[in-house]
């Protein structure tokens, strides 16, 4: 008889003790360790091209059957070169990519004014001399007439005479097929057009007093002032000496003072 009692007594006692074995925190399995996140690897970047030449691959004088090749590889028939000018074109790294670009006196073929004032054209059109003119004496906001002009989008006319500079790409420079970014500078094509290298023109002692110069400027004369053209980072600007006035100067992330871009 008892025997028959203590079969059931056992198993109850036995189930008793594993359930307060299961919830006691000694006899409870420790919580596996949580794994830590790796932290994602960043990308690597790609490093400075330092084996690239730091200077102006030594290439050939231009021949005239070059320079209308270039002309037609980005305006299709758009202009005309003014060959009878003396001197009709320029080259030098006039943007400081270190690569050759080319200046060349153009006008507006017949017919084609609505291409080459044409919004999505290949090109973009500049009026350099006008915007580095000064407001008229008197204006009673100087600031924002200059602002006007800058705003106000250029339209070239027909009997305008223009200056397109083709950058250069790469050691090919100018005479590469992919060499396409232009700019067309109305009114810009003076007397007496030559390159002067930036180091002729921007030297330790004046770079205050000058405007920020990218690379070669376009040394000429127009309307009987002598000045230059120069790349500022995004375009084209007309360097006059009786009119230019330094802007503000800014300090750089370096810690360095420049003067805003003109």
């Amino acid at each position: 008889m008892l025997k028959i009692f203590s079969e059931p007594f056992e198993l109850a006692c036995l189930l008793f003790i594993a359930g307060a074995c299961i919830l006691s925190p000694g006899c409870a399995r420790p919580a596996p360790p949580m794994a830590k996140e790796k932290p994602i690897p960043l990308e690597p970047q790609p490093a400075p091209d330092t084996s690239r030449a730091r200077s102006i691959p030594n290439l050939p004088a231009p021949e005239p059957a070059e320079i209308n090749r270039a002309i037609e590889r980005v305006f299709k028939g758009v202009v005309t070169i003014e060959t009878n000018r003396n001197p009709y074109f320029t080259v030098g790294d006039f943007n400081g990519d270190f690569s050759q670009d080319l200046a060349v006196v153009v006008k507006p073929a017949p017919g084609k004014l609505p291409e080459i004032n044409d919004e999505l054209a290949n090109w973009i059109l500049v009026d350099p001399v006008r915007l580095a003119r000064p407001a008229p004496k008197g204006a009673p906001y100087p600031e924002l007439h200059a602002e006007m002009i800058r705003r106000r989008r250029v339209q070239v006319d027909r009997e305008d005479t223009l200056l397109a500079v083709i950058h250069g790409f790469e050691s090919k420079g100018w005479r590469d097929p992919q060499a396409t970014q232009t700019y067309v500078l109305r009114g810009a094509a003076g007397a007496k057009m030559g390159t002067q290298a930036r180091k002729q023109i921007v030297w330790a002692g004046n770079e205050d007093k000058l405007p920020r110069i990218w690379g070669d400027v376009i040394a000429q004369t127009i309307s009987d002032q002598p000045g230059f053209l120069y790349y500022n980072g995004a375009k084209y600007d007309w360097y006059d000496p009786r009119t230019y006035q330094p802007g503000p100067a800014a300090r750089t992330a370096h810690g360095r003072i420049s003067r805003a871009t003109q």
